[in-house]
């Protein structure tokens, strides 16, 4: 393993200006990061982790994905699974890795690149000094179950289908809209989670980033892959969470289209 990702690290590094990291550098920092739970972030648990390193361990997996087949009997020069590096052709075990890492510290659209990029900033601004006006905002997300590694998200074509966030403002602390949207989407989901602690988690986040006690995450008919597409193989389950917190479990002050 140590000499294929010695050999492809060192290809890269010639065609990439930035990986100023030799090998040996970037092989150390890998090795040295210890392994952290499925729904955390890399900034979250250490100073985060260069795209050298980052890159090193895509090769890893890449090896290791590519065993995997083997020992599923698939057959690793077929022209749809096999690499081909004159032609730029990661082959499935590279795609695959770079799907569940992210092609580097930075790529918010890979399935749980979430776990290595920067937490986007929850932007706050500060009117006036009143209290009590609630803001509602309807997101998406695109998760991955950390029990079977498919993916679960909000259904475009359900109109039951939907993430909801709100927060009760307090003196005068407002949330940037566009960040919400953002964070849970680009970042927050884009790990390994069960669906009621990434509801947790959002919610909490949106408290300590808002500077407010009242938040209302609504998850509303997400579909999952492990319950559509496999075990129980029905397309129409649809699985709903709340997390209320503050003025939200005092008060009614839920509108009937989001109390699920």
């Amino acid at each position: 393993m140590l000499d294929f990702v010695e050999k492809n690290y060192k290809k890269e590094q010639n065609k990439n200006n930035h990986f100023l990291k030799s090998f040996e550098e970037a092989w150390s920092e890998y090795t040295s990061l210890e392994p952290f739970a499925p729904d955390e972030n890399v900034w979250e648990v250490r100073d985060g982790i260069s795209d050298e390193a980052h890159y090193i361990m895509r090769l890893v997996v890449q090896y290791m994905l590519t065993e995997t087949f083997k020992a599923m009997k698939i057959d690793m020069t077929n022209v749809n699974v096999a690499p081909n590096t004159e032609e730029g052709n990661i082959g499935t075990p590279g795609r695959i890795a770079k799907m569940w890492l992210g092609a580097n510290t930075e790529d918010n659209t890979e399935l749980l690149s979430g776990r290595w990029m920067k937490e986007p900033r929850m932007a706050a601004f500060k009117k006036g000094d009143e209290s009590g006006e609630v803001v509602w905002v309807e997101t998406s997300l695109r998760g991955v179950c950390s029990h079977h590694l498919i993916s679960f998200n909000d259904d475009a074509g359900d109109e039951e289908s939907k993430v909801v966030i709100g927060y009760v403002v307090k003196d005068g602390v407002r949330g940037g809209i566009s960040k919400i949207n953002r964070y849970v989407r680009d970042y927050a989901a884009r790990r390994m989670w069960l669906q009621e602690d990434l509801c947790t988690y959002i919610g909490k986040t949106i408290e300590k980033g808002f500077k407010t006690d009242s938040v209302y995450v609504g998850m509303f008919k997400i579909k999952h892959g492990c319950a559509s597409l496999r075990g129980a193989c029905d397309i129409n389950a649809g699985t709903s969470t709340i997390y209320k917190s503050g003025d939200f479990k005092t008060q009614d002050i839920i509108p009937e289209k989001y109390k699920g």
